[in-house]
């Protein structure tokens, strides 16, 4: 079946803060559900990952645009993933100060139960799964082909990476990262600020602002809070 064709003058206007791969991965799925990106903005220095789309800098770069521009009802989206978090979380925020829009991005071929509770910026990215009463905090990144069983709890900012396994009712806290094809096991709390390693599989609970890894996972070092 192929992707319907979008009527260009109706797009809706929205400007991604990030600049690099999950930028390119949203602008895929923005395009498919009648959005419209018109700027990027990132806090360093780089090429803009769109020949047609302008990029500018930091906070200043920011203001400075949004004075030049006059636009209502004008959406946003952080395209910042990895264990950056609560970066996300800050700049969500600080978009909203200016009456921007935060959009929760779903892939078409994701997977939302209906009794699931998406979070405010949340991004579900193709073939991933969210499932029955699962509750997804704002700015929260659940990646390609990444799967959230039944009545889990996942805090704000929070990165469940590609093809990472999450079992039934986990909780996993603020600005915590689940690694590419983690596997978490039923009933098991991540605290907040965790970094699961790839591949690891997690089989007791996590305390806060730890970094664990291996299989069954063990806890090899402390994050800064």
């Amino acid at each position: 079946m192929g992707v319907k064709l979008l009527n260009k003058s109706n797009l809706k206007k929205i400007i991604l803060w990030g600049g690099t791969g999950q930028a390119i991965v949203l602008e895929e799925i923005l395009s498919r559900i009648g959005f419209k990106i018109i700027a990027i903005f990132d806090n360093k220095e780089i090429s803009s990952p769109f020949a047609n789309i302008p990029i500018f800098y930091r906070k200043q770069g920011f203001s400075n645009w949004m004075k030049e521009n006059n636009f209502k009802n004008l959406y946003c989206a952080v395209a910042i993933g990895g264990e950056y978090g609560k970066d996300r979380c800050e700049i969500q925020n600080y978009l909203k100060k200016y009456s921007l829009i935060p959009v929760t991005i779903i892939h078409d071929t994701a997977f939302v139960a209906n009794s699931a509770n998406i979070g405010e910026g949340c991004q579900i990215l193709a073939n991933s799964s969210i499932c029955a009463r699962v509750k997804l905090g704002k700015a929260t990144i659940i990646n390609t082909s990444a799967s959230v069983d039944h009545e889990c709890i996942i805090g704000k900012g929070c990165h469940i990476a590609p093809g990472a396994n999450l079992a039934g009712s986990i909780k996993v806290d603020d600005f915590s990262f689940i690694g590419t094809g983690a596997v978490i096991l039923p009933r098991i709390t991540i605290g907040k600020n965790v970094i699961i390693g790839a591949g690891s599989v997690v089989t007791k609970d996590i305390p806060d602002n730890s970094v664990a890894y291996g299989n069954p996972a063990k806890i090899e070092r402390k994050r800064n809070k």
